[in-house]
């Protein structure tokens, strides 16, 4: 790509980060976190921890490898194309198979202003507004760009606004719980695993930055500035509207509804309130699908530079958007979005995996870390950062150690899902990649 493709400059960085992590957790972790009582809270804090290690981490594996893709650029530097292949591929299909979350979602708010729907008006709305979505994607990273800037304000206001005036109905009692009365099966380090997990949703996208490292203005500098300022800001606000609302209406209240923001609208100003908070979580959802979409793109198109991926996902567009790879992601969501109408439930299971995988892939990306550091800094120099990988790498395997099983089945199958297309193309991957 160009250098007149490189259009992203710091504010739409940190605005794809923002965008990318702040999504539909924001309005259901607080009911999802109430039956731990006041062990959400400390899962908040590990989550908040994972995180910003995590942040560093890809901040400097970006810094010394600035190329399009993310996570698969690393694990090749530090294992190998074949390697590298994998995890581009798994990356690339949980980045875009984790929309019809979002879709789902936002037209489970619009029903509220439109009333019910039946299911084939409703997978028709999800249909315009991916491709919707994915047209301001093809159109230019620039546009992209300006798009998620004016979305991610117009979710952070309310995101920052609400939980202030929820603070001036905060009622400190309902945080009395002891810890005991928190802990399930009586183990204190299962259930703050349990939450840490859960709460992890939030932050997923901590990566999103690196993807478009060749689109970005002076990313060396701008990355890691991005993925830091912009992680830190989704966990003040994460933890600002789940200590307010929970405040509000306590855990018991919390623990009975899928919608906390509408319950503590309605208890604060009334009935209809419930519109504003719909337009809201519409906004924000709408804002995380366009991240992820300018992100699915930009992973394929990176891969395919590298040589892991055949020749359809590098078609650029002059304004240098891969329009085919954005296609195709858009195409590869439909079974998704066509499966949660006529497999309630189903749909939900899968993307909880889903998660788990991204997990995986933060793990890999870490542990390629900690291979690397002995090339890239001296012996003296190094501790500090070993320590952080090490921190990471400990993060990751705490957060799965209660769901390893199941997300190591879908790993696989994910895995075994692109055995053909490797073989197929094993002979045009190059052997070795110059980064």
């Amino acid at each position: 790509m160009s250098r007149n493709h490189r259009e992203l400059g710091f504010i739409a960085l940190v605005s794809i980060v923002i965008g990318s992590q702040l999504g539909s957790a924001a309005f259901v972790l607080p009911s999802q976190l109430a039956p731990f009582k006041t062990i959400g809270l400390l899962g908040w804090i590990v989550s908040v921890s994972g995180a910003i290690s995590l942040a560093l981490v890809f901040s400097d594996l970006a810094s010394h490898l600035p190329k399009n893709g993310g996570p698969h650029v690393y694990v090749s530097k530090a294992f190998g194309r074949v390697a590298g292949f994998f995890m581009a591929w798994i990356y690339w299909i949980i980045s875009w198979s984790s929309n019809s979350v979002l879709l789902v979602t936002t037209l489970g708010y619009l029903t509220i202003l439109t009333g019910k729907l039946d299911c084939f008006q409703i997978v028709g709305i999800e249909i315009m507004i991916l491709f919707a979505i994915t047209l301001i994607n093809i159109i230019g990273m620039k546009f992209s760009g300006f798009i998620e800037t004016i979305l991610t304000v117009l979710k952070i206001l309310p995101l920052i606004f609400l939980p202030i005036v929820f603070f001036m109905f905060f009622d400190p009692l309902y945080f009395k719980i002891s810890i005991k009365e928190a802990v399930t099966n009586g183990d204190t380090l299962t259930t703050i695993s349990q939450t840490a997990l859960l709460t992890f949703w939030g932050f997923i996208g901590v990566e999103c930055a690196t993807t478009p490292a060749e689109s970005i203005r002076n990313p060396k500098r701008t990355i890691p500035r991005s993925i830091i300022i912009g992680t830190s800001c989704v966990a003040i606000i994460y933890l600002m509207n789940t200590i307010s609302i929970t405040g509000v209406i306590g855990f018991e209240s919390l623990e009975g509804t899928t919608a906390p923001y509408a319950v503590v609208m309605e208890k604060i100003f009334g009935h209809y309130s419930n519109i504003a908070i719909s337009v809201m979580a519409m906004i924000v959802c709408i804002g995380t699908l366009n991240a992820w979409t300018l992100t699915s793109g930009q992973i394929a198109y990176g891969a395919y530079k590298d040589g892991l991926f055949p020749s359809i996902f590098g078609k650029i567009n002059k304004s240098g958007s891969p329009n085919s790879a954005l296609l195709i992601a858009a195409l590869g969501t439909l079974p998704f979005l066509a499966l949660e109408q006529f497999h309630s439930g189903g749909l939900a299971e899968l993307i909880d995996m889903l998660v788990s995988v991204f997990i995986y892939v933060y793990l890999i990306c870490c542990i390629s870390y900690m291979r690397l550091l002995k090339n890239w800094y001296p012996k003296k120099k190094r501790l500090r950062k070993l320590i952080l990988s090490e921190f990471s790498i400990i993060f990751c395997i705490f957060t799965l150690s209660q769901n390893v099983i199941s997300s190591l089945i879908v790993l696989v199958i994910f895995i075994l899902v692109g055995i053909p297309i490797f073989l197929k193309y094993r002979k045009s991957i190059k052997e070795s990649l110059n980064y």
